[in-house]
């Protein structure tokens, strides 16, 4: 077989698809009408967004918000109806439909502490029941979230929800991006990102900044309005391996977004939010000594007519008020509903949003139109369209002079009254830096269509295509002034620069599947298929310096103009299958491969292969299952799964690259010519990560407590590592190869529980646990590289390392210090855990509150290290003397080596690697559903009105503001360097329903 072919040639997938729909499909059943109710079987109130579905069909609706369905399409004859709801056992009833006319069939649902019969919609193949899952996969109901929580982005969905998922964000600047990680981080130099997929195609998720702003960055996955988020589903081990393959070690976060109701009316919600943001950041003020010159000069407000030496203070940020209140707008509106073949989902919303500090706005506007249509009993078809606008403004910040926090907190207090006015550099204060501009503006289009085709009721077919297109643009600008504002020449003439980005994702996905019942006891699911995934980015930018005007901002209203264009593309392709055995629908069996080849492996690199196997075992089903544990542990579940998935280079990782190089021809004539950049590597693999998970689901006290623990040990293989090679051969850069191994391993413990219920009341809480331990267990022929940041056999990957105090020579005045540097902590979590909690009163108030924490890692508070030892305006430094000997000589040295040799000041960080421990009072939210009769007053059916909090309250004894925040965007290092910390936020939100 020519894999080649088959991957590179989209056309031959579509051809094949042809095939199988101008198959001959089932004759033209004729159809009758179910209709009926889901309620809670204990207090009666009705489910609302339940699926009820006809067993072995398409057929299927959801519930509206009385708990009413109508399936107006259902098969005549005998049938299965099946109800499912998270966090309800799923019940089956047999119903006769009779053709062209209505039965009613009402459903009770019991509440269940372990969903087993929860369908696992879109992050498997084969089966879908959680039950036949040796994996876990846990889902959130994003739709009841985002109800009740204050949530406005994704980030803020996953964060504190599930076990084993950290989010980081790396700013509190709006719209900044997050880091996200799912068990660890799985490699030293490739994306430790997740792979995101929307409604079954593959999304953009980068990290996107086309022009500098210091440590913050956008990011694609804010685009997404989360009120148009039906449920999220998060595949952290190998239950990846079998649909995404080489390119999945870093796990895969599938978003599923809402969809219409066939059979039942046309129903609306408008949303209005209002939201205020507040700066908790008491700043640090700058403090210095006025010199003697200084006391003399009146400009010197601080200093003049004071004694020489005199120690002052000044806090730019608050003298100039540049905090505010970020205000924030959201309104939305969707509608949904559905005649008796089809189904439909409309949605508009904008959300404004602005920062605590000016320049900052991040306005996001989306819509979406969601269509399902089942001309016939054996075909469904699913056609989406997500469209948006972002505009995001960010000013200068986070590791950046020209910023807010970098001007005001390297200051200088003796200046000011003169043009700094106690900001560093001249004359730069808010004016100079407001004036600063760097816009980036992307629309986003996202179709989707998908096919399910089931031409006999035991074999299916899925086809999805979908294309995931942005296009941005971006400006920077440094206006011209005579001010010297800016430090430079060039900066100061005026800077302008204009760049437009154009990115294109491709989607092709088949899913086949045949399911048989063999004898009375075994069934098997077989499922196949394939994806295509072809990747286009284009970006071309232009600069021009020396700005005549400040109104004519075009690059060729520059002196001096420069441009540039960066191109990529990438293909990959993959085919699997996996075969699902069932034994009396309790014992489970799972086996997998996968095949994937990619235009970023190195030209000697055949295909890449992922295998699968696991088992799952419903314990308490058996018949032998002790009839004494039935009221204390009523459902218990064994799982273990073993798979291996990957994550492919960069796509141009493996390739012989030259740089362009001008060489004299003559006096006055230049030709073009090249250099040798990097050797490439014909043998470049992805790297591939191993993984095993064991683990047990358990219902406890009558299903009143659910326990789901999981343990994992993945080991990355083959990381791609930059090797050395002599100077002589004359590249500019080393190649990179698949060489050395990283290890995450660790414990995952989820707790949800009905502490309490009554007539009138219940009280439910969660409480998640996870451990990650990461370490570097080989790096073949390469040496140990880094130096603050270290990677080294044996120790967790880029941890901190520092000369670490041996003793303080208090009669010689100095420091001494270990010869060698040695690992002073990790750099990510070793422990994390949240704890959220619902208490719902009187069928219409609803209290939510979460608290989430982290340990057992090191956060490096670059910020006072560099105003302390660098500028010398923090308070210790300057009151150096007045500090306790042992702190002031751990601080500032000087530091000297137990072998009596010097050394900087740079490597001996103990003082500032410092515990980010934390707890955050994450969130909290009141709910109030308003009577009928004051709804019906607007016109409504229903009216829900929710006050919000986020970020209220943080617990540490980091010396920093916030121990959660980056910095920057890297994969693993926390390095709090004059960044902004995270604000809190205050929410009051109104739903209608109509």
């Amino acid at each position: 077989m020519n894999l080649k072919r088959l991957f590179w040639t989209p056309a031959a997938f579509v051809a094949a698809l042809g095939v199988l729909l101008a198959a001959p499909g089932m004759a033209e059943a004729q159809q009758g009408v179910v209709t009926g109710q889901v309620i809670d079987g204990r207090t009666g109130a009705p489910i609302a967004s339940a699926q009820v579905s006809v067993v072995g069909t398409q057929v299927g609706t959801l519930t509206d918000r009385e708990g009413n369905f109508r399936i107006a399409n259902a098969p005549a004859g005998a049938q299965q109806l099946r109800a499912t709801f998270i966090g309800y056992r799923t019940s089956t009833q047999d119903v006769q439909v009779i053709a062209g006319q209505t039965t009613t069939v009402n459903f009770q649902l019991s509440e269940s502490a372990v969903a087993l019969d929860e369908l696992i919609v879109t992050g498997t193949a084969g089966r879908q029941e959680r039950r036949a899952q040796a994996a876990s996969v846990a889902t959130l109901d994003v739709a009841a979230l985002t109800e009740t929580a204050p949530i406005t982005s994704v980030a803020n969905i996953l964060q504190g929800r599930t076990t084993g998922v950290s989010i980081t964000t790396s700013s509190g600047t709006a719209g900044s991006t997050q880091r996200i990680r799912l068990r660890g981080s799985a490699s030293l130099n490739l994306s430790n990102e997740p792979i995101v997929i929307i409604d079954g195609i593959r999304a953009d998720s980068r990290t996107s900044q086309i022009y500098g702003v210091g440590g913050q960055a956008g990011s694609r996955l804010n685009d997404i309005n989360p009120d148009d988020i039906e449920s999220i589903e998060i595949v952290k081990g190998p239950a990846a391996a079998t649909l995404y393959g080489a390119d999945a070690s870093a796990g895969v976060i599938q978003i599923r977004t809402k969809r219409g109701r066939a059979g039942t009316t046309f129903t609306q919600n408008v949303t209005y939010e209002y939201g205020v943001s507040q700066n908790l950041w008491d700043v640090p003020a700058n403090f210095g000594a006025c010199s003697a010159a200084q006391v003399t000069e009146e400009a010197r407000t601080l200093c003049f007519g004071r004694e020489a030496g005199t120690v002052i203070s000044d806090a730019p940020l608050q003298r100039y008020d540049v905090f505010r209140d970020g205000v924030s707008h959201q309104l939305s509106w969707s509608g949904r509903g559905g005649g008796e073949n089809y189904g439909y989902y409309l949605s508009f919303s904008a959300d404004e949003q602005q920062g605590v500090l000016p320049d900052n706005e991040y306005n996001r506007y989306t819509g979406r139109v969601n269509f399902d249509f089942t001309p016939r009993e054996d075909l469904r078809l699913d056609a989406s369209i997500g469209l948006g606008r972002v505009d995001a403004d960010f000013p200068q910040n986070d590791n950046n002079i020209y910023g807010y926090l970098g001007g005001a907190l390297l200051g200088r207090p003796q200046n000011v009254g003169t043009a700094s006015d106690g900001w560093f550099g001249a004359n730069r204060q808010t004016e100079a830096i407001s004036r600063i501009e760097n816009r980036n503006m992307t629309i986003r289009t996202t179709p989707v269509i998908t096919i399910n085709y089931t031409p006999l009721p035991w074999f299916t077919h899925r086809f999805n295509a979908g294309l995931d297109m942005t296009r941005s643009e971006a400006k920077s600008l440094f206006p011209l002034n005579a001010n010297g504002w800016y430090g430079t020449a060039v900066l100061n003439s005026g800077q302008i620069g204009q760049a437009r980005q154009n990115r294109d994702e491709i989607t092709l996905d088949y899913l086949g599947s045949i399911r048989r019942q063999v004898g009375e006891s075994w069934n098997y699911d077989l499922a196949f298929g394939g994806q295509l995934v072809s990747v286009r980015s284009d970006l071309t930018n232009a600069t021009g310096q020396g700005l005549t005007t400040n109104t004519a901002q075009a690059v060729n209203a520059a002196a001096t103009t420069t441009g540039g264009q960066s191109y990529g593309e990438s293909r990959e392709g993959g085919i699997f299958t996996q075969l699902d055995l069932a034994f009396r629908d309790r014992l489970y069996f799972q086996l997998g491969g996968r095949l994937d080849k990619n235009s970023a492996f190195g030209e000697e690199v055949g295909t890449f292969f992922n295998p699968k196997v696991g088992l799952s075992y419903v314990v308490s089903e058996e018949d032998f299952y002790p009839v004494g544990l039935e009221n204390l542990v009523s459902t218990l579940r064994l799982r273990s799964v073993w798979g291996s998935t990957g994550r492919a280079p960069g796509s141009t990782a493996s390739l012989t690259t030259f740089s362009p190089a001008a060489f004299a021809i003559t006096s006055n004539q230049v030709g073009s010519g090249v250099l040798p950049s990097n050797p490439g590597n014909a043998e470049l693999a992805p790297e591939r990560g191993v993984e095993a998970e064991f683990g047990f689901d358990a219902g406890l006290f009558n299903e009143r407590v659910g326990l789901e623990v999981t343990y994992y040990n993945k080991r990355s293989e083959d990381l791609i590592i930059s090797r050395p090679i002599a100077p002589s051969l004359g590249f500019g850069s080393n190649p990179v190869v698949n060489i050395g191994e990283l290890v995450n391993r660790g414990w995952e413990v989820g707790i949800n529980a009905r502490v309490a219920e009554g007539r009138s009341f219940t009280w439910d809480a969660r409480l998640n646990l996870s451990t990650n331990e990461n370490e570097v267990t080989d790096l073949g022929d390469v040496e140990p590289f880094g130096t603050t940041l270290r990677v080294l056999e044996g120790f967790p990957a880029n941890g901190w390392w520092t000369h670490e105090v041996v003793e303080f020579d208090f009669a010689n005045n100095r420091t001494i210090v270990t010869d060698t540097t040695v690992f002073w902590g990790n750099s990510n979590p070793g422990f994390e855990g949240n704890f959220s909690s619902t208490l719902n009163l009187f069928n219409n108030f609803r209290i939510y509150a979460q608290v989430d924490w982290a340990s057992d890692y090191v956060l490096y508070n670059n910020t006072d290290q560099f105003r302390e030892r660098q500028f010398g305006t923090g308070e210790r430094s300057v009151l150096r003397d007045e500090l306790e000997p042992e702190d002031r000589l751990r601080r500032f040295g000087p530091f000297v080596r137990e072998n009596g040799s010097g050394v900087g000041a740079s490597a001996v960080n103990a003082a500032y690697y410092q515990p980010g421990d934390h707890v955050r009072f994450r969130e909290f939210s009141v709910s109030y559903t308003l009577p009928r009769d004051v709804a019906e007053r607007f016109r409504a059916a229903g009216a829900t009105v929710t006050l919000g909090g986020r970020n209220l309250a943080l617990w540490t004894d980091y010396e920093g503001e916030d121990p959660e925040v980056l910095g920057a965007q890297t994969s693993f290092s926390r390095n709090d360097f004059l960044t902004l910390p995270q604000p809190r936020r205050w929410s009051a939100r109104v739903n209608l329903t109509f």
